[in-house]
């Protein structure tokens, strides 16, 4: 009988209702989208690098060498010269190094130089290896691999030619037209920065550099052909220096120690980071804007359970001589406030079931746009035991707001709701 009667009534003010649960389902949405962007978020920055010991980079901050080093944001303030590297990678306690080069792109695209172990060595997820959705890694000067992301935005597939260009902004006015690069591969997707990189030799770096990458008369045409050929006869062409080096280990006790040896390194200052602790600084400097984006979703929340609260109380006015009779007719105080109090319950659930509901839709139908536009995999929103606490939280206080209304009401509605109106 108490459902029924509530339901009634409710649908009696369905406009006012249905605003209300609307206002509710747009704080919900928000809320638990930031919690969960959150923790996706973070899932996918774990994910984008595995098996990787140390990074190696130029003396700077930790978090810095993490940024441009695994997420291609921001630029090395310093490199490494490859006497060193080859120092470091000869070192007893290693298993195996790749050295990477960053600094130019295409398309604003950023272009990296690695070796062919790059696609052996380098992990994501699970120790998870990077696979080829097509075609094959470069075996050549003029090869490029290109991220998933890069092949299907701008619509490259195997045997295409593209030219680099110098720097790292998305428009740059120097380009390395005078060697073309051929797609020799294209990596499938992963969900990290990988999809959005183009993958070359360490020596192709060198060859687009060794004089631009570009000239203007017939001399240094002849010169530039003549450069190719001989650079094509060695194995590959030795830069004078990298920007870090990822480094795996043949034991992982002696993490700590081989990190210390990198940063007391004699011959140039060097830092040697542990990927995953730097994730967790990262992550520290990021837990205020963390915790003041759910702040504001809490405060969204809270100034619509009010909006439903005001509503309540305006409802009660109208509603004195329906709840007098009630009362008059042998309803028990706690029967009115009862009423109340579930109608509120009914407002807040309904609110938070169409916030939850909206927001998986969205996700899992914007899954693929996410990780196509921004490289990120973005699960669906499951009905885990944190997101059941959170419409808890919310159904819970809308009751406890709804008992204002609910008090007021049996207070004032016998002795006026009965009284001759003029």
């Amino acid at each position: 009988m108490l459902m029924r009667i509530a339901t009634a009534s409710l649908w009696n003010r369905r406009l006012t209702v249905l605003l209300t649960v609307i206002s509710i389902a747009v704080s919900v949405f928000i809320m638990l989208g930031v919690d969960h962007l959150k923790n996706e978020l973070r899932s996918s920055f774990g994910r984008t690098v595995s098996g990787v010991d140390l990074i190696v980079g130029a003396r700077t901050g930790p978090t810095n060498l993490l940024l441009y080093s695994v997420f291609r944001i921001g630029n090395a303030t310093n490199n490494i010269s490859w006497q060193s590297v080859q120092t470091l990678s000869q070192s007893k306690e290693v298993a195996w190094s790749v050295p990477i080069s960053l600094g130019d792109s295409h398309k604003g695209y950023r272009v990296m130089g690695t070796t062919a172990d790059y696609f052996t060595h380098f992990k994501y997820g699970a120790k998870q290896p990077l696979e080829f959705a097509q075609g094959h890694r470069f075996d050549g000067e003029q090869q490029v691999v290109l991220g998933a992301e890069v092949a299907s935005k701008l619509g490259y597939s195997i045997g295409d030619s593209i030219v680099l260009s110098h720097g790292s902004g998305s428009v740059s006015f120097t380009h390395h037209d005078r060697y073309p690069f051929i797609v020799s591969g294209i990596l499938a997707a992963t969900g990290t920065p990988v999809d959005q990189t183009l993958h070359v030799s360490l020596g192709s770096i060198e060859l687009v550099h060794s004089s631009g990458g570009h000239a203007n008369h017939a001399e240094e045409d002849h010169d530039h052909e003549s450069t190719i050929h001989e650079h094509k006869a060695h194995d590959a062409l030795t830069p004078e220096s990298v920007t870090a080096l990822l480094v795996g280990l043949k034991s992982r006790l002696g993490v700590l120690t081989f990190q210390r040896k990198v940063n007391q390194f004699a011959d140039e200052p060097l830092l040697a980071i542990l990927p995953g602790v730097a994730l967790s600084e990262l992550w520290q400097m990021m837990g205020m804007a963390e915790r003041a984006l759910a702040l504001i979703a809490l405060l969204v929340l809270i100034a619509s359970l009010l909006g439903m609260t005001t509503m309540l109380l305006a409802s009660m006015k109208e509603r004195e001589r329906e709840i007098a009779v009630l009362r008059a007719i042998g309803a028990h105080a706690n029967f009115v406030l009862l009423l109340i109090e579930l109608e509120a319950i009914l407002i807040a659930l309904a609110g938070a079931l169409l916030g939850y509901l909206s927001l998986a839709g969205l996700l899992t139908g914007l899954q693929h746009w996410i990780a196509g536009r921004f490289g990120l995999f973005v699960g669906g929103l499951p009905l885990s035991g944190s997101t059941l606490a959170y419409l808890g939280l919310i159904v819970g206080l809308a009751a406890l707001l709804a008992l204002v209304p609910a008090i007021l009401s049996y207070r004032s509605a016998l002795s006026r709701g009965l009284s001759v109106r003029t």
